[in-house]
């Protein structure tokens, strides 16, 4: 934690204190610290007569305070600058090393953090993500729980995550205990179909291979989703979302749906801060990768991935359905652009 600093003015306030009679605790308590600072302040006025900090020894500053607010003004034109290229773009003909850069952004509160990943939005996705919301806007819960609401996912078997460091001395980096082994593409991946509702969840469908719509239709749609649909009365049948994928839009789909009185929800593309699934999705991925002993084949991955898909419980499903009106204001209020969901 930083020590707060006394400003002159609390300096004096404490010498005067002090001249009245009161106790450096006393001091302290009023005044919020402790009553050691109190002490050595007055101590420092007796021998020298001022109150403020003597001359410290170290380097000069090489930046004044108007060259640190032009570094601040780069850097919110270009957040994801290195401090090797701010360094060269902020004074260029000064010699200046990145710690001092990083020393600067320090000082100003900022620090490099996990960079957000999200779709890239056109002017024309923000605006059909707010038409949509808007005209869901007083959508109340009794009809948010008749969506169903579907997705795919693809889930490697073993995740590289390039943000991993590793604790080591200078000149180890090939030490074998400092290496983290990786396989091609992850050592392959298991693509699963998923749906939920504030009500139930279906079962989980592994897709073999890349998702055409004619294995949409014969590996989902007719026996999970119609079949679930049927058992509905017509007057409260569920809708159906899935998103805008070549394999849901097409012809023989669409035409399939129509003809088994499957009604669908239209949806805004690039829109998977929408779809509550997505958070089932990241759910079942920190469980799989938490696993002990970890998953070694495909055939492992499968099954983990099935065996923690009936674990998700019914509450934890219906936290998410539950939020929809969250997720829409929340898209009104950013007029469409990215929201934290």
């Amino acid at each position: 934690m930083a020590r707060r600093r006394l400003s002159e003015a609390i300096r004096w306030q404490i010498i005067g204190m002090h001249a009245t009679g009161a106790s450096f605790k006393a001091i302290g308590r009023q005044l919020g610290y402790h009553y050691t600072v109190i002490s050595r302040l007055v101590r420092k006025h007796r021998q020298t007569g001022a109150v403020k900090d003597r001359p410290q020894s170290g380097r000069h500053r090489v930046t004044s305070e108007r060259e640190d607010r032009a570094l601040l003004r780069i850097i919110r034109c270009e957040p994801f600058s290195t401090s090797t290229v701010l360094k060269r773009a902020w004074l260029p003909n000064r010699h200046l090393s990145t710690r001092t850069v990083q020393n600067r952004l320090k000082a100003a509160g900022m620090a490099a953090r996990r960079v957000i990943k999200r779709p890239r939005l056109t002017d024309d996705h923000k605006r059909r993500r707010l038409a949509w919301c808007l005209a869901q806007q007083r959508w109340n819960l009794r009809t948010w729980r008749r969506i169903h609401w579907s997705d795919e996912s693809r889930f490697l078997l073993h995740v590289t995550d390039g943000r991993l460091r590793v604790w080591r001395h200078r000149n180890t980096a090939y030490t074998p205990r400092n290496i983290r082994q990786t396989v091609p593409f992850g050592g392959g991946s298991v693509m699963v179909w998923g749906c939920i509702s504030h009500d139930c969840k279906l079962d989980l469908v592994t897709i073999r291979g890349n998702l055409t719509g004619d294995q949409y239709m014969r590996h989902v749609l007719e026996p999970v989703v119609v079949t679930h649909f049927d058992n509905h009365p017509l007057a409260t049948r569920p809708v159906y979302m899935d998103d805008n994928a070549r394999p849901h839009r097409s012809r023989a789909v669409v035409d399939y749906l129509q003809n088994n009185a499957v009604t669908t929800l239209p949806w805004p593309a690039m829109s998977p801060d929408l779809n509550p699934l997505e958070h089932v999705w990241n759910i079942l991925g920190r469980r799989i990768q938490a696993m002990q002993p970890p998953v070694q084949t495909l055939r492992e991955l499968e099954a983990a991935l099935h065996r923690e898909w009936l674990q998700v419980t019914r509450e934890q499903i219906r936290r998410l359905t539950g939020g929809m009106r969250r997720r829409v204001d929340a898209v009104i209020r950013a007029r469409g652009g990215f929201t934290r969901y």
